[in-house]
């Protein structure tokens, strides 16, 4: 289902979206759903995959991906979701990129995202990382243990209140 709401008011929205949960509970079906409005994504959604230039960089259940990101693009998409609460608000961090997104047929080498990561080194233009949990997660575990595209994958938690389960209308930036 690619966008199957995102041109539909919001009450026909949770119209749609109730059906699908209906019809996955009584036939047991699986759904790729692909969308940009997080707060969707994170209510109708077991495992998320978060892509950047039609690559995978980082998948793992919901609460792996939204309370603990380590790739910088999933950490900048959450950044972006309103935050209703004044204060949790005005604690949050918001991570601004900067530059141009890269054109589908003029693909940097290395890592996609480097041309506007935060982290990137001169390793990053000759390395492409692997999707995987990083090395220094792996003995630890947790819900921080999850397949992350990235050579610098890190931690960065969310701002309590930035995507509870049901709440926002994240459109986060491209």
């Amino acid at each position: 289902a690619d966008e199957p709401v995102s041109a539909l008011d919001v009450s026909v929205q949770a119209q749609v979206i109730n059906l699908l949960e209906r019809l996955q509970a009584e036939f047991g079906l699986s759904y790729v759903f692909i969308a940009h409005d997080l707060s969707i994504v994170r209510h109708i959604s077991d495992r998320v995959a978060v892509m950047y230039l039609g690559r995978i960089v980082e998948t793992g259940t919901d609460a792996e991906i939204y309370e603990h990101p380590t790739h910088p693009y999933t950490q900048a998409l959450l950044s972006a979701v309103p935050v209703p609460d004044p204060e949790a608000r005005a604690r949050r961090e918001r991570i601004i990129l900067t530059g141009d997104v890269p054109s589908p047929t003029a693909i940097p080498s290395g890592c996609r995202f480097r041309t506007r990561c935060w982290k990137a080194e001169e390793r990053c233009a000759r390395e492409v990382p692997e999707l995987a949990v990083p090395e220094k997660f792996r003995a630890a575990g947790g819900p921080v243990a999850h397949p992350s595209a990235c050579l610098f994958a890190a931690e960065r938690r969310v701002v309590p209140g930035a995507m509870e389960e049901h709440g926002g209308h994240g459109n986060g930036p491209g």
